[in-house]
């Protein structure tokens, strides 16, 4: 029962969470998320490099009449991604502040976990549905009653309905996939042999493709985004940002991909989804460029790199796929940091606008040191994280179509453009605007300290993470 423990312990964990005072409900969450930290790593040190199928597999009878089961399984696409949501959702809490209502925010953080894990263990259709439904709940919540900003109730309605609407389509793909093959079984490693004919493939591909696209989100299906990114408190926006987003594109890898190869119309998606995403990377890009706001700035920066890994996927080649996955993690480290310095500068100034200060590196020498080596890593830097995955991915993308690389070129380009921009505007020049209460604190360093360390471990060997993206399940890369 080791991959159940990886999404109940949260879910249990946050419910006893919610009921304790503020200070202890902060450290207690923290715990559990340490414990499933634990466990994860222990999933990924055992995990078999090479094998080829499900690893860690459960299975209990759910519902016999229809076929469906409670099935779980990691292999080389989802372990890591186990392991980031575990990472990353420890750190969130950890860099919570205490207030009279931490307890329930930590309880929710738990549960949206909890969630995401049963996302990427599933290898059930109908259990996958389950448990992307699931993890919206918490989110949700997490916008409407902890959210910033004028209106967050607002952005907490906006986000459920479009993801909502989305989930509905895949339902609908669900049953289509049940009744178009025929066979009677939502296991993803059988359905993943059993492809329905080609008019029925593209029917199902553009509903799970859409739901997937919104989640992403893939351009132009982002309008959420801003409004969700520009709510949520910094903590939330570590798992929001570094995870959930991850979770669209790994259901185009684990569902869509597999389980629809040949569909055949004249609007090829083969083709629409790559050109989508580079619409994404260039878009998001141009749009991170002029903004003022630097919480807004790093969340267009998400939606321009989400759009290198969808490209990557649709590379249908393993250095493009493979180059995703690493981005997947590289992009959850990366945009964790992001926040967590934006927002540590937006509490001791008071200000979000980047050009309502400057000279902060005389004043904050240690954020500035530590800002620098995350802005590197944003933008690509050789011996840093993103720059395999990058490289990786333009290579596949270049194999299935070089118009398309050098398109996404483009946005990888314009990206030192507007993290060097808001990097040397908020640390250099003469100081100016708000002072700043301090430096950051110990703790804070504490936080942000095995984010950097992973950056450079990843940048200078992305074999701890592709190796074992060589053990796969029936729904392997580049199908």
């Amino acid at each position: 029962m080791t991959l159940t423990s990886l999404w109940a312990l949260p879910l249990i964990g946050g419910l006893l969470v919610a009921g304790l005072p503020p200070r202890l409900g902060k450290w207690f969450g923290a715990l559990v998320a340490l414990v499933a930290l634990v466990i994860a790593g222990f999933v990924v040190l055992n995990f078999a490099s090479g094998y080829k199928g499900f690893q860690f597999t459960e299975k209990l009878v759910w519902i016999p009449q229809l076929s469906i089961f409670y099935r779980l399984g990691v292999d080389g696409i989802s372990v890591w991604l186990v392991a980031l949501n575990a990472f990353l959702t420890l750190i969130a809490i950890l860099a919570t502040p205490v207030t009279p209502r931490t307890s329930g925010f930590v309880g929710l953080m738990l549960a949206m976990a909890g969630g995401l894990a049963g996302v990427f263990m599933s290898t059930d259709l109908v259990l996958f549905y389950v448990f992307w439904e699931a993890m919206l709940i918490p989110a949700y919540f997490l916008l409407w009653l902890y959210g910033e900003g004028p209106r967050p109730g607002w952005a907490a309605l906006k986000f459920v309905l479009y993801t909502l609407a989305g989930s509905l389509l895949m339902l609908v793909g669900v049953i289509g996939e049940y009744v178009a093959t025929g066979h009677q079984t939502f296991d993803l490693a059988q359905l993943a042999k059993l492809a329905p004919s080609p008019a029925w493939q593209f029917g199902l591909f553009f509903v799970f493709a859409l739901a997937f696209a919104i989640k992403t989100p893939l351009f132009p299906f982002h309008s959420w985004l801003p409004d969700a990114y520009n709510a949520a408190p910094i903590p939330m926006l570590i798992t929001f940002a570094g995870v959930m987003g991850k979770a669209g594109a790994y259901g185009f890898l684990r569902i869509a991909v597999p389980l629809f190869p040949q569909p055949v119309n004249w609007w090829d998606w083969r083709w629409v989804l790559p050109v989508l995403a580079v619409a994404a990377i260039i878009w998001g890009a141009l749009m991170a460029l002029v903004q003022s706001d630097m919480k807004m700035l790093v969340s267009y920066s998400s939606i321009s790199h989400m759009g290198f890994i969808v490209l990557g996927i649709f590379a249908f080649n393993v250095q493009g796929q493979q180059g995703a996955l690493l981005q997947m993690v590289n992009h959850g480290i990366i945009i964790a940091a992001l926040f967590l310095i934006v927002g540590w500068i937006t509490e001791t100034t008071g200000v979000r606008d980047r050009s309502a200060v400057a000279g902060l590196a005389l004043r904050m020498p240690v954020m500035a040191g530590v800002f620098a080596i995350v802005t590197f890593a944003a933008l690509g830097l050789p011996g840093l994280n993103s720059f395999v995955g990058e490289f990786m991915t333009l290579l596949g993308a270049w194999q299935r179509a070089p118009v398309l690389a050098v398109l996404g070129a483009i946005g990888l380009a314009l990206t030192p453009v507007y993290m060097l921009r808001l990097f040397q505007g908020v640390t250099q020049g003469a100081p100016s605007g708000p002072v700043p209460r301090s430096d950051i604190y110990a703790s804070q360093l504490g936080v942000l300290a095995p984010l950097i360390v992973l950056m450079f471990v990843l940048g200078l060997d992305p074999a701890l993470l592709t190796n074992l993206m060589t053990s796969l399940g029936q729904t392997g890369l580049a199908r």
